[in-house]
């Protein structure tokens, strides 16, 4: 690996500094907990937190130089937990913000991979190269078409945008073994497992830590906070990202043994929790995953994968009623058959209709910061904080032009992993899964964005396979 990232003499004597200042972290973190316990208040949290942030970027630069091969691994677990750190964080100092530091953590440790990515970076193929230089143009034209309107919010629209797009390019340009690969892929699975059984102690019981978040954060469209009254979010923080993750980790683990955490009882509680976030889109994502791998698998795969879908469904139907939570779980299916009477379906159409006379009306877009969770930051009214269509936002940021080119970069994305699981049936399947399933999602909102787009990206980066003769295990 060494030859990979460069690194020599640089390596060992860098190596040797991270991990001083890992144990002079440590010693602070440990101080800073000592003043917590004598003494609560907005400084120590600030301390507190900026503490986490800091020693979570050292581990990343530690990782990065030592271990490559576990940064996407840590990555991971920071996306995971960080959300309910913060909401343990809030809840023992009893102070809420919708400003944290706690959230730019999965950030700030995903920017860490630009150091390989630079290094690297000639060595990409010329399409991918290409399409580097489309999201470049689009993100800068995005980021100098909103600072001015936006202020900091388009700064953080910006790396919500940037780090999903940073985890494929590295996938791609830092090419692991296979073996890592299917770590990765098993580690998912297992962090999946957790979330899942977290979510549903979480639904039953409601522990006050994240009940407080609730009432705090003003979440009423998630439900009442109160157990069993509420859309299971676990350890994220909301439904719909934990709908999206529950949803891609089950069909990994449906699809492939080897990717799969804890076996069939892993299964059972990562479908339990995901039909328990009830997220539409989320166990639709799943279907469209499952089918799109059946397309492209080997036959043994196909008939290995039918028979644990009928093992699937006949747990759904013999389980599920007995099953807390059945009732609102049945109801919120029964709605695919009469989505013109779904309130929550008209209402998308009414705010897609209006989206795009917006768009029509101001075709050069209105850059970052105008929508999503960056607009919750601005302090602007000409911004729209929740976005019910994915493809129309694009259109709406970054204009006519930078949004179609980004379309077709997903485009691109999922007809590469269409043509490479042709003759690679060991990781293009899963990528062009991945594809196939942000297309769709981009119907229902921007998963191009934060932990969505990191999932989803990097699963579809998967399907890139690295030459033979560069490979390096870690």
């Amino acid at each position: 690996m060494e030859r990979l990232f460069g690194l020599g003499a640089f390596k060992s004597r860098l190596g040797r500094w991270a991990e001083m200042v890992l144990i002079l972290a440590g010693i602070v973190i440990l101080g800073v907990m000592v003043g917590l316990a004598s003494s609560i208040g907005s400084l120590h949290m600030r301390m507190l937190e900026f503490t986490l942030l800091l020693l979570s970027m050292l581990m990343a630069l530690y990782l990065c130089l030592n271990r490559p091969h576990m940064l996407i691994s840590y990555t991971l677990l920071l996306w995971v937990i960080s959300p309910e750190i913060r909401r343990l964080l809030d809840w023992s100092f009893q102070s809420y913000t919708d400003l944290s530091i706690i959230i730019l953590i999965p950030y700030c440790v995903s920017l860490v991979m630009i150091m390989p990515v630079a290094k690297h970076i000639k060595r990409l193929d010329p399409k991918i190269s290409l399409v580097l230089k489309i999201l470049c143009a689009a993100l800068a034209y995005g980021f100098c078409l909103g600072f001015l309107k936006y202020g900091f919010s388009s700064v953080y629209d910006l790396l919500n945008y940037t780090v999903p797009f940073l985890v494929m390019i590295y996938v791609i340009v830092t090419p692991f073994s296979s073996e890592v690969r299917d770590r990765w892929l098993k580690w998912f699975s297992f962090l999946a497992v957790i979330v899942g059984a977290y979510g549903i102690y979480q639904y039953l019981a409601l522990p006050p830590w994240d009940e407080f978040w609730m009432i705090s954060s003003e979440m009423n469209s998630i439900g009442q906070p109160e157990p069993q009254k509420f859309r299971l979010f676990s350890l994220l923080n909301s439904p719909g990202p934990a709908g999206v993750f529950l949803a891609a980790a089950l069909a990994l683990m449906t699809v492939q043994r080897k990717w799969r955490a804890f076996g069939m009882v892993g299964i059972l509680i990562v479908a339990f929790a995901l039909l328990l976030t009830l997220v539409r889109v989320g166990w639709i994502a799943y279907v469209i995953m499952i089918a799109a791998y059946f397309l492209r698998s080997q036959l043994k795969s196909k008939l290995q994968l039918l028979l644990l879908g009928a093992l699937i469904v006949m747990a759904y139907q013999l389980l599920l009623p007995l099953l807390p939570g059945a009732g609102e779980v049945s109801s919120r299916i029964e709605t695919f058959g009469s989505l013109d009477e779904d309130h929550s379906f008209n209402e998308r159409l009414v705010f897609s209709t209006h989206i795009m006379s917006m768009v029509m009306g101001n075709p050069v877009g209105m850059g970052l910061g105008s929508s999503g969770l960056g607009a919750k930051l601005a302090q602007s009214d000409n911004v729209v904080k929740v976005f019910d269509n994915g493809y129309l936002n694009l259109f709406y940021t970054f204009g006519l032009p930078f949004g179609l080119a980004l379309i077709s970069v997903v485009i691109f994305l999922f007809i590469h992993g269409f043509k490479a699981s042709k003759s690679e049936k060991k990781f293009s399947p899963i990528s062009f899964a991945g594809s196939s399933a942000l297309l769709f999602l981009l119907l229902g909102s921007n998963v191009l964005l934060g932990f969505s787009g990191f999932i989803l990206l990097w699963i579809t980066a998967l399907g890139f396979i690295p030459k033979p003769e560069i490979q390096d295990g870690g």
